[in-house]
């Protein structure tokens, strides 16, 4: 077989191969005997017919259908291993040219992406000194204390910070709209879980008041209600006052944080959860400034296909994310105040970006070789077990199919302790 090979776009070939006449005869004749086997004529075993009173019963162009089919992939095959191009997945078929003698053949092909890596190694990349304040500790255990807060009913006038319960229902021009009700709702004033305006105008309310609440709504909103005025009839049922405990080894006994008793140890144990929060954060950081900088260097050859097919996936993603949130996904797109087209193109860059990275990510293991092999797996499962008083088996069926994700998460894991070993 003669193989041709054409570049056509990134990532992206044109495979012509032709069949020799030898080659092509042979599995022609071979297609017809498989055909014949099945020929039954009066006075003969099914195929025993002599072959010329058979031929004249075998369709022809069945005959070349069936050699076609079997000739197919062994062409593929032997044209991708003299090529040495590596396809992603199956390809487009078409004949050039058919005939008894003659056989052409083309095969649109979309390969692994080709990667150039440039500098991975010795490169810098800031890295941040995280420090925590004293202010930022006072903080952390006013937020924590305010978590431990009880909800006490008062007969006070509604302030910023209370919880009412009330049941209301919204209207444009005198019309109530879908969507706009609830019944014994629980809102926190000052939350902005409500449009604009909403909740600043029920501070002074008290239990057992009915209030007119009358406001606009956003000009990016679903469109049935942007920018139009609204007016909420609201009926409170109670007012919740948060009562917040006052710091002491009481109260931070009560939060039941283990081995802090008091308030010095309540302080150092925010101080140091604060400083690892700040040092992860500043690790992330450093490591994707590290990739960033790699995956820059490196050329990547995506195909179209390629991006369009991730494009695709991710836009459906987000579509079933988006309805399961009761929105349609142009509810979505006014909320956004963006165009489908304009979405599209953003996550077609996130897709580009993330594509690149990940794809330069496996060429430095493959060239530094940084794979986990089956044994390096099953250490993992065996230490995951006894970490979880499990079975090896136990984990191994808590992963099911998503043992490979596993193993992919361990090779990342080794490529980021490479990565930081080798650059500043």
């Amino acid at each position: 077989m003669k193989n041709t090979l054409t570049k056509l776009a990134p990532s992206k070939f044109q495979l012509d191969v032709e069949v020799d006449e030898k080659t092509w005869k042979e599995a022609q004749e071979k297609a017809f005997r498989k055909l014949a086997a099945k020929v039954s004529l009066p006075g003969f075993r099914p195929g025993k017919a002599p072959m010329a009173m058979l031929r004249a019963h075998v369709d022809p162009s069945k005959v070349i259908d069936t050699a076609l089919n079997d000739i197919l992939n062994p062409a593929f095959v032997q044209g991708v291993s003299e090529t040495k191009i590596r396809p992603l997945h199956n390809p487009d078929v078409e004949l050039t040219k058919v005939s008894d003698k003659e056989l052409g053949l083309r095969f649109v092909v979309v390969t692994t992406p080709e990667v150039t890596l440039g500098a991975y190694t010795g490169l810098k990349a800031e890295r941040k000194a995280p420090k925590v304040t004293e202010k930022e500790v006072t903080e952390s255990i006013t937020k924590l204390l305010e978590n431990n807060a009880n909800l006490v009913v008062t007969e006070n006038a509604a302030k910023m910070g209370d919880t009412l319960v009330l049941d209301f229902e919204g209207f444009i021009d005198g019309v109530a709209f879908e969507g706009g009700k609830a019944d014994n709702y629980s809102l926190e004033l000052g939350s902005n879980s409500f449009i604009p305006g909403f909740e600043e105008a029920l501070v002074g309310v008290k239990a057992g008041e009915t209030r007119d609440v009358k406001v606009t709504f956003p000009k990016q909103y679903v469109a049935e209600l942007a920018g139009k005025d609204a007016t909420f009839v609201c009926v409170v049922h109670e007012v919740k006052e948060k009562v917040i405990p006052v710091l002491s080894d009481e109260s931070v006994a009560d939060l039941e944080i283990e081995n802090v008793k008091t308030v010095e140890e309540l302080k150092a144990h925010q101080k140091e959860t604060l400083l690892k929060q700040k040092t992860d954060e500043a690790e992330r950081e450093h490591y994707q400034a590290l990739i960033n900088q790699i995956t820059d260097n490196a050329s990547v050859e995506l195909a179209e296909e390629i991006v369009n097919e991730e494009v695709a996936r991710e836009e459906e993603s987000t579509r079933k994310q988006v309805e399961s949130n009761g929105l349609t996904f142009k509810q979505y797109l006014e909320v956004l105040g963006k165009s489908e087209d304009e979405l599209k193109a953003e996550i077609r860059t996130g897709v580009e970006k993330n594509l690149k990275s990940y794809l330069v990510s496996m060429e430095i293991c493959a060239k530094e070789k940084l794979f986990v092999d089956d044994a390096e797996l099953d250490h993992e499962f065996a230490k995951l077990a006894e970490q979880y008083k499990m079975t090896v088996e136990q984990v191994k069926s808590a992963y099911g199919n998503n043992v490979e994700n596993f193993r992919d998460n361990l090779r990342q894991k080794k490529l980021q302790d490479f990565l930081l070993a080798n650059n500043q």
